[in-house]
């Protein structure tokens, strides 16, 4: 089955691409990366979406840039999702680990769009998780923090085993940040034909949360 994989760019998306593809079942060909109406940046990490395009091409995948704001997001998902349909992908690969709620919501929207949705790494345990993403070489780097659940210091950090043992320190937060404690950006991997290049940019706090610039 020709699968495409919704995208932000992080780590939990890329591990679930990796899993597809190494067990060679079905054939990811696009990227689907919901990027904002009103500026150049992904709606889900705030990533600069030409960056999300460099990432694209290192690994050697098509990506699927569609514009939306907050009302008509599940509108134009749907409507990038039918394009991807009549190129005849029937399938979504997803990121999502534990919350049911996002997962019914995904499960809807591919249901009323007629594709499956796939969730590689649903309950698994998020410790081993983020063992796994470390394990199997992915550099990841922190790009956004939630200000209510951790310090700026977490921000900037390569998402390595030092973090996550300070991370599962920490009362309610979840090493993977299924709940949004931070975001992540992925830069390199065994998935990647090469690392992509970047600068660190301006630290800036908005809505309660602390953003990384990277360019």
């Amino acid at each position: 089955m020709q699968l495409f994989s919704s995208w932000s760019g992080g780590k939990d998306c890329m591990l679930a691409l990796y899993r597809i593809q190494k067990s060679k079942n079905h054939q990811v060909k696009v990227l689907l990366n919901m990027c904002d109406a009103d500026s150049d940046f992904s709606r889900s990490h705030g990533i600069h979406q030409d960056l999300v395009v460099r990432q694209a091409e290192a690994l050697g995948l098509e990506l699927l840039q569609p514009k939306t704001d907050r009302a008509g997001y599940e509108q134009n998902f749907k409507a990038a999702i039918l394009k991807l349909k009549d190129r005849g992908i029937t399938g979504g690969v997803f990121g999502d680990i534990y919350l049911w709620e996002h997962r019914h919501w995904i499960e809807r929207v591919c249901n009323e769009c007629g594709v499956e949705a796939i969730f590689p790494l649903w309950d698994n345990p998020v410790n081993e998780l983020a063992a796994e993403i470390i394990d199997e070489g992915f550099k990841t780097l922190t790009v956004s923090v939630n200000a209510k659940q951790l310090t700026e210091d977490f921000l900037g950090r390569v998402y390595d085993s030092a973090f996550v043992e300070e991370l599962s320190k920490i009362e309610g937060v979840d090493v993977c940040a299924e709940l949004g404690e931070f975001h992540t950006f992925v830069y390199d991997g065994p998935n990647f034909h090469h690392p992509v290049s970047f600068q660190k940019g301006a630290v800036s706090f908005r809505n309660n949360h602390w953003f990384l610039e990277i360019i």
